[in-house]
């Protein structure tokens, strides 16, 4: 009998199926980069027009609201497992997935951006928290926008995570077809 995989060992088996495609690029999380980055720079570039004072209630509003959507983001993430873990556990469809080696990533990947979405809630909180304990009146709009940059991040691997439940979809029917043809060959024999 197979052993289940933790989450840590999928992950790194994860990197090394993206750095077969991608390289060492895919070991470096240049899109998270990307992500938070952007609104630091801007803010930086326009940090003359911006109000010159965001207030600590305003601040706090701002991470919270944040928060709130990460929540509802891992909501959508607790229903995509319990149907990706319906669609996967199904066998014979379960054996197909092994046969491809994408049963583990499959229910890896849900994990992985549930953990994004609670870093994402815990990280907005905890500045809000922070803004509300000390005063860093110079530095609230790079809070903001550090927060909104890894929003966007979350934004996107949740997007992706939609369109595992597609690629899934989509394996779930070839995997019907070939099913179905082998069953017509068999009769026919």
């Amino acid at each position: 009998m197979d052993k289940c995989p933790n989450f840590w060992s999928v992950f790194a088996e994860a990197l090394g199926l993206s750095a077969e495609r991608r390289g060492f690029l895919a070991y470096v999380p240049w899109w998270l980069f990307i992500c938070c980055a952007s609104p630091l720079v801007a803010v930086f570039l326009i940090r003359d027009s911006l109000r010159p004072q965001i207030t600590d209630g305003g601040i706090a509003t701002v991470l919270a609201a944040i928060a709130v959507v990460a929540g509802f983001f891992g909501s959508v993430s607790v229903a995509t497992i319990g149907q990706v873990q319906r669609m996967v556990a199904e066998y014979p469809f379960s054996s197909y997935l092994r046969d491809q080696k994408l049963f583990d990533q499959f229910l890896f990947w849900p994990q992985f951006t549930l953990l994004l979405q609670i870093t994402l809630l815990l990280t907005s909180a905890s500045l809000a928290a922070i803004t509300r304990l000390f005063e860093y009146d110079s530095l609230n709009r790079y809070l903001i926008a550090a927060d909104v940059g890894l929003l966007i991040y979350v934004c996107t691997k949740t997007w992706r995570l939609v369109e595992l439940v597609r690629q899934l979809t989509w394996h779930y029917e070839q995997y019907n077809r070939l099913y179905k043809e082998h069953q017509a060959e068999k009769q026919s024999s």
